[in-house]
C-alpha cells in the first residue's frame, strides 16, 4: 500500500469533508463555488475528489453527478425519489463532521453498512456467520453443514421434508442418508437434491455455483425450464445470475470449497469475485475502483490468514494497487 493514500492524507481527508459539506447542503451555491475552487487549486485536489465520490457511487450512496460538484436537484415527486439503493450519504450520517474524524466517519458508515446486511441474514436465516467466522452445524437428521464467512442458511424440517436455503454467502454439506427423504437445498434458481452425498454451494452478486465431492447430485435450474443436471464428484456447475446460463467444469476435489482450508483457490475467475471472496474474511470494505480491471480473470492460490495480504496479491497479478483510506476501507485500483 502507498503511504500517500493513507488515512494521513490531508488532501484526501479534505475531499472527504467537501463531500460531506456538498450533502449537508446539496442545493447552496455557494458551497459548490467553494468546492469549485479548492478543486481548481491543484491536479491533485481534482483527482482526490473524484477518486472519493468514485468510491462512493461504487458503495451505491451518491449520485454520479456529484462527481462534478453539483447536487441533483430534489424529487418533485414522491413517485420520482431515489430508490433504497441511490440514497445518499445523509440518511445514514445526520450531523456535521470536522475533517479531522471524516476519515473515521467515513469508515463508520461502511461498517455500519455491513452490520446491517450482517442483521439482515440473522433476522431470515436459523444459522448465519459473520466477517471472518466460519461454522459448523449439525442439523437434526444428522447432516452436517459447514458455513463459510458472511454465510447464512434458513433451515425447513417440517412435514417429514429436508429442505435448506442458502440465503447468501457459501456452505459444505455432508448429507445423511435417507432415501426416502431427498434433501433440498435452493440457492436463488438452482435447487440441488441428494439422498446421501457431500458438496459445496456457493452465492455471490454474479452467480450460483455447485461442486461435488462425493456422491452424485440432481441440480434444477428454473430459468433454464427446470432443466435437470447431473454432477458426479469433480463436477462444478455454475449459473450466471443476470442470464441463467449454465456452464459446467471438473475440477479438483481438493479445490471444493478450499475456505474451509483458509484459502481461496481459483482458475480464470474474475478478480471482482475474488475480491467479493476475500472481502469475507476483511473487518471493513473493499471497494474496487474500476469495472474493467474487475472483469479480468485471475487463477491463482490465496491464504485468507491474512486478506489484506491476499487482496494485495490477487490485485497484484493485474499490475493493479491496494489504497488504504482508513484502516477499514480499502481501495482496489490500477497503479
Amino acid at each position: 500500500m502507498t503511504g500517500s493514500d493513507s488515512e494521513h492524507d490531508p488532501i484526501l481527508e479534505e475531499a472527504m469533508d467537501w463531500l460531506l459539506r456538498l450533502e449537508a447542503a446539496p442545493h447552496d451555491p455557494a458551497v459548490q463555488q467553494q468546492l469549485a475552487a479548492w478543486r481548481g487549486r491543484s491536479v491533485a485536489h481534482d483527482q482526490a475528489y473524484r477518486r472519493v465520490a468514485r468510491m462512493w457511487r461504487l458503495a451505491g450512496d451518491l449520485p454520479a453527478d456529484y462527481a462534478d460538484g453539483e447536487a441533483r436537484a430534489e424529487p418533485s415527486s414522491p413517485l420520482q425519489r431515489p430508490s433504497a439503493g441511490s440514497r445518499t450519504i445523509q440518511s445514514r450520517l445526520r450531523r456535521p463532521v470536522a475533517v479531522a474524524g471524516v476519515a473515521a466517519a467515513l469508515a463508520a458508515c461502511f461498517v455500519l453498512l455491513l452490520l446491517n446486511s450482517s442483521l439482515l441474514f440473522q433476522l431470515q436465516a436459523d444459522h448465519a456467520t459473520g466477517v471472518a467466522e466460519t461454522r459448523s452445524v449439525v442439523l437434526a437428521d444428522g447432516s452436517r453443514l459447514q458455513l463459510a464467512a458472511e454465510s447464512a442458511v434458513a433451515i425447513d424440517f417440517e412435514d417429514g421434508q429436508r429442505r435448506v436455503e442458502l440465503i447468501a454467502g457459501q456452505a459444505f454439506f455432508e448429507v445423511a442418508h435417507a432415501p426416502d427423504r431427498p434433501f433440498t437445498v435452493q440457492a436463488e434458481g438452482l435447487a440441488v437434491t441428494v439422498t446421501g452425498t457431500a458438496f459445496a454451494v456457493g452465492l455471490n452478486r454474479e452467480r450460483v455455483s455447485v461442486a461435488v465431492a462425493d456422491g452424485s447430485v440432481e441440480v434444477v435450474s428454473a430459468d433454464d425450464g427446470d432443466a435437470a443436471y447431473r454432477l458426479t464428484p469433480g463436477d462444478r456447475l455454475t449459473m450466471a445470475s443476470a442470464t441463467g446460463d449454465i456452464s459446467r467444469a471438473h475440477v479438483a476435489l481438493a479445490d471444493i470449497a478450499a475456505w474451509r482450508q483458509g484459502q481461496v483457490i481459483v482458475a480464470a475467475r474474475p478478480l471482482a469475485e475474488v475480491i467479493e471472496e476475500i472481502g469475507r474474511y476483511h473487518r471493513g470494505a473493499i471497494l474496487l475502483e474500476d469495472s474493467a480491471l474487475g472483469a479480468r480473470r485471475i487463477t491463482g492460490v490465496f491464504s485468507l490468514q491474512n486478506p489484506i495480504a491476499a487482496l494485495e496479491a490477487a490485485a497484484g497479478t493485474q499490475g493493479a494497487e491496494v489504497a488504504q483510506f482508513t484502516p477499514y476501507v480499502l481501495v482496489v485500483r490500477p497503479k
